[in-house]
């Protein structure tokens, strides 16, 4: 099996830069193709409570994200001049659908777990998109178990 397109779904930092940082050297060490994709939540979901609109919420969240991509290009995968997606809805479901649209050879993802393996996956983003991606998983550990 040959890897020449890697899909990186990154979070938030700091497993983000962990997340990125892995990616990337497998990227470049298998000369691969890079898509590098963050998942906001809907905007609604945090401008019920909030006197600040949701258009701003939206606007505020784009912009952070694009930077969290921009920052983590520059920093790990400048040379590979990769692909950048932000997408906005439920993790689970838009990071699979990428693999589907993308086509990805293997997903690059990370996990807060901090359990025992057996319970770190129950119930969680990483363990539903392990369970139904198309395409191989490697799953980047935030912490390592104690």
């Amino acid at each position: 099996m040959t890897f020449a397109k890697i899909l990186i779904a990154v979070e938030r930092p700091p497993l983000a830069f962990k997340v990125a940082e892995t990616g990337f050297a497998l990227a470049k060490a298998l000369q691969a193709q890079v898509t590098l994709v963050h998942v906001n939540a809907p905007a609604l979901l945090y401008g019920t409570d909030s006197a600040v609109p949701v258009e701003q919420i939206e606007n505020h969240m784009m912009a952070a994200a694009d930077q969290l991509l921009a920052d983590l290009t520059n920093r790990y995968g400048a040379d590979l001049s990769p692909l950048t997606l932000v997408l906005e809805g439920n993790t689970e479901q838009k990071i699979l659908e990428s693999v589907n649209d993308i086509k990805p050879d293997l997903l690059v993802i990370g996990t807060h777990g901090k359990r025992l393996w057996r319970d770190m996956l129950l119930g969680s983003i990483s363990e539903t998109i392990i369970r139904h991606s198309a395409c191989p998983v490697m799953l980047i550990r935030e912490t390592n178990i104690q």
